[in-house]
């Protein structure tokens, strides 16, 4: 096993894993292209707009704001982190333990690291791309004079939105190599998706609570929405941003050996 865990993220076994999900999508693009389409047009429709004309005194950043002008950011960060971490926790469990996907890719020149990397790449990427159909949507807000953003700045946050992604899809892994069953699937959607989401400014702002503004520079999703809020709001880099690339490169330091250690005892039955 080699020491240095992100090695094989760049070698070509990892890019033929990636390769071989991508085509799996695309023989089902018509209906995969469903979710990150309707999913954030209906969020922006019921929220942004329907509940959005019931606020009319909400306050970000010391000013009043739009409450979908205040949303949009939130959902771009939002389809990154629940995109990722859904297709490396119940696809790649899937793969994993009933397709037996994972086993006909060891028994080539793939070895178990390519595939978690695979996996990972894979997650982050569509996430990635579910996010650019999330930039379209808002653009044809904007283009509908319902949404009024910095809008040069929208491309230099894709980078930021894959390195997100590919972080929490290494908390997806981490799921998907402790789980016994797929019985138990739900439970990482309740102790991790909802304390994350509701914790991150994603769809309100938060009370200006001591404890709780301590607690939430730990939420690598509320820096990112914060982050982006304050770049296509105000067309201003702020240290979210920065926050945010930290805790997602921390997030990968920590969790890549762990995800590896564990997904190798469960798979390959190595202590």
């Amino acid at each position: 096993m080699r020491t240095n865990v992100f090695v094989p993220a760049w070698e070509w076994q990892s890019r033929a894993v990636l390769a071989r999900h991508v085509r799996v999508h695309v023989r089902n693009w018509h209906t995969a292209m469903l979710p990150p389409v309707c999913e954030p047009l209906v969020l922006l429709l019921a929220f942004g707009v329907g509940l959005g004309r019931q606020i009319s005194d909400l306050k970000w950043g010391g000013a009043p704001v739009d409450y979908l002008t205040y949303l949009a950011p939130g959902i771009l960060a939002y389809t990154a982190f629940m995109t990722s971490f859904f297709q490396s926790l119940f696809s790649a469990f899937m793969r994993m333990r009933y397709q037996k996907s994972w086993e006909g890719q060891l028994t080539t020149q793939v070895r178990l690291e390519h595939v978690i990397w695979g996996e990972a790449l894979w997650a982050s990427s569509l996430a990635t791309f579910y996010a650019v159909i999330v930039c379209w949507l808002l653009g044809a807000f904007g283009l509908a004079g319902m949404l009024d953003l910095h809008w040069r700045w929208l491309p230099t946050a894709i980078p930021l939105l894959f390195l997100a992604a590919l972080s929490f899809s290494a908390i997806g892994l981490l799921f998907t190599a402790i789980l016994p069953s797929i019985d138990h699937i739900g439970l990482p959607f309740f102790l991790v998706i909802m304390p994350i989401g509701f914790t991150s400014s994603t769809y309100f702002p938060l009370p200006e609570t001591p404890w709780v503004e301590a607690l939430v520079q730990l939420n690598p999703l509320h820096q990112l929405a914060e982050g982006l809020r304050w770049l296509l709001l105000h067309g201003r880099w702020t240290w979210h941003l920065a926050a945010a690339a930290g805790l997602n490169l921390l997030t990968l330091l920590i969790l890549v050996p762990v995800d590896q250690r564990l997904l190798r005892r469960r798979v390959l039955g190595d202590l």
